[in-house]
């Protein structure tokens, strides 16, 4: 299992795409 932790200055833009990203990367285990 794979933790992905993603820092952003703002939070909140663009973070659910890169969850999504990061999800789709790693096989889709959601």
């Amino acid at each position: 299992m794979k933790e992905i932790v993603v820092i952003s200055g703002k939070g909140g833009t663009g973070k659910t795409s890169l969850t999504a990203s990061f999800a789709y990367l790693g096989g889709k285990d959601v």
